[in-house]
């Protein structure tokens, strides 16, 4: 739930102090500033349930960055003034405090949640810009665990992420990492002791049980102390469970609750039965009706991320299908199956056909094609995308999974973008006008294994496969070892304050791509290629002009020296 609305990522500008150089890098017209919030204030509550508990996240102006690139504003160029901007509150949404007391999962939005995920972006001390005294002191001065105040008071820039009892009682807290399955990140807040009620028992939830659903809200206009101070009370709804859908396994895959007055608000709220016990938490609302993450799915996801002590990417195939049986006959016959093929094939009522498969991507190194129908995943047989998500998300990222799959007798051969392996022997395409027997037709199954890849976000990793590129348009023309990067040309004042002498600010790796397989993260500065000084460039400039098959990187990282040496793979 964006605070209150990044819809246009122009809001983030308004919101935080990147305003004048944000819109001095795009269009360099003046938008009016807004004062960068110092003060959260939460109101407390008799209602709300000691696990509910509010968080509060905010970017400081290289994050902001990223975040503006993540949603496709493009900035041609940093300025010092985003490099030392304060802190800007983002993202406010309700969190569900676990039982260890400590972990608090919430939902936050996906781009936020990835950004965070990447490594941390730290500068020096003897790099910020003047701040008041407060905003310079150390942290365990700065961040307090408690507060005799009504309405506790905490100052904004002493975390990225801070988390608010019922009570009021604010801290500070640390980002563990992202769940890709359910898109639940995971926080954690050293010597905290929430008490918690317990998990609602799924197997008693019924249509037309009673929940609420708790979510923070802005206050009252006028209870803030100043124009700087966020303040906020948690709102309380009331609603009935309206439908419980199940997987294959008997697990509540998601509930539905409809209820009145639902807002973007309630996106990440907390449910609760009238027993105070935890129902799950809402992932969508569409007009009246929420969509529930439930509770059993959340403590796994919580689980996942805290096994691994970082982010759990989803695994990834590189396809995208609809199921057969949804699918209009005429939409089969580019994929190489005639008619009364594709007519059978409906008439068996299952199986996913592959309308795109992306080059480079462990489907298309399979040798897997548009128009093939997957049917089995395993020994799992796929009606559905629901089946084949809810297989694919159980085996994980990195499995070897065999697809048994059948393919029209008359495909078109796939375009040579890359080397595939030997392509199974079919048959010639038949003159035009020439009539197949329904009865002559019979399904030849195949099976392929695939190794499956990972991501965060596969959405957003397919659409750049599909684009040949893994990183902004026009990088199709960039050399394969240099793809899989989103860089912005930092200006000279801005370099000099992350310690380097000039360069490019990444601000996105491809975890697939050979720059992140050597080493390169999140926030880097490439200040030179091949021992060539950057200046002000871009990636595609600073590049040799032959076709690389090794690069050695010059990276100021955290105010430091790193060499790096990005290799093609053989």
């Amino acid at each position: 739930m964006l605070y209150r609305s990044l819809k246009k990522l122009s809001l983030l500008v308004a919101l935080s102090s990147l305003t004048c150089t944000l819109a001095h890098a795009q269009a360099k017209t003046p938008r009016p500033s807004a004062p960068s919030p110092d003060t959260l204030v939460v109101e407390p509550s008799t209602r709300q349930s000691p696990q509910v508990v509010t968080v509060v996240h905010r970017l400081n102006g290289i994050k902001a960055l990223a975040l503006l690139q993540r949603n496709g504003e493009a900035v041609a160029m940093v300025d010092e003034d985003v490099v030392t901007a304060s802190n800007a509150v983002t993202s406010i949404t309700a969190g569900f405090a676990l039982g260890d007391g400590q972990s608090i999962v919430a939902r936050l939005p996906q781009a936020e949640a990835e950004i965070e995920a990447a490594t941390f972006f730290s500068p020096s001390p003897s790099y910020r810009p003047q701040l008041p005294t407060q905003r310079l002191a150390p942290l365990a001065q700065r961040v307090t665990t408690a507060s005799t105040s009504p309405r506790a008071l905490m100052p904004l820039e002493s975390t990225g992420f801070v988390v608010a009892q019922s009570s009021g009682k604010q801290y500070a807290a640390r980002y563990v990492g992202l769940d890709g399955l359910s898109g639940l990140s995971l926080l954690k807040i050293s010597g905290l002791n929430v008490p918690v009620s317990p998990d609602v028992n799924e197997e008693q939830l019924a249509v037309g049980q009673t929940v609420r659903l708790f979510a923070p809200m802005r206050a009252v206009k006028g209870s803030s102390t100043t124009s700087s101070t966020v303040s906020l009370r948690v709102g309380e709804i009331e609603g009935k469970i309206a439908g419980i859908t199940r997987a294959s396994t008997g697990r509540i895959e998601y509930l539905t609750i409809k209820a009145q007055s639902l807002s973007p608000e309630i996106v990440g709220g907390i449910a609760l039965n009238e027993a105070g016990e935890t129902v799950g938490i809402v992932e969508t609302i569409n007009a009246n009706v929420a969509r529930l993450i439930p509770t059993g799915a959340v403590r796994r996801a919580a689980a996942r991320v805290l096994a691994r002590q970082a982010s759990v990417p989803r695994p990834w195939l590189g396809v995208r299908g609809e199921a057969v049986a949804a699918m209009p006959l005429e939409k089969f016959f580019p994929g190489g199956w005639s008619e009364p093929e594709a007519a059978a094939l409906k008439g068996k009522m299952e199986g996913i056909f592959l309308t795109s498969v992306a080059p480079g991507t462990p489907a298309a190194l399979a040798d897997l094609r548009p128009g093939d129908v997957i049917v089995r995943v395993n020994d799992f047989e796929v009606k559905n995308a629901e089946d084949f998500s809810y297989v694919l998300n159980e085996v994980g990222s990195g499995a070897t999974v065999n697809f048994t799959f059948f393919r029209g007798q008359f495909p078109k051969p796939p375009a040579p973008l890359l080397p595939l392996p030997t392509p199974m022997a079919m048959p010639p395409f038949p003159p035009a006008g020439t009539l197949i027997s329904p009865e002559a037709f019979k399904f030849k199954p195949l099976v392929v294994s695939v190794k499956l890849s990972e991501s965060l976000n596969p959405a957003r990793a397919m659409k750049l496969a599909e684009s040949y590129a893994f990183s902004y348009p026009g990088s199709e023309s960039l050399p394969p070892i240099a793809r899989g990067l989103e860089t912005v040309t930092l200006s000279g004042k801005a370099a000099m304050h992350l310690g380097a002498r000039g360069g490019l600010l990444v601000v996105f790796v491809d975890p697939e791509s050979a720059a992140a397989r050597s080493g390169l993260r999140v926030f880097d500065v490439i200040e030179s290629v091949d021992g060539k000084l950057l200046g002000q460039t871009s990636w595609s400039a600073a590049l040799p002009a032959n076709n690389p098959q090794r690069l050695s990187l010059g990276i100021v990282r955290d105010q430091q020296k790193v060499e790096i040496t990005i290799q093609q793979k053989d």
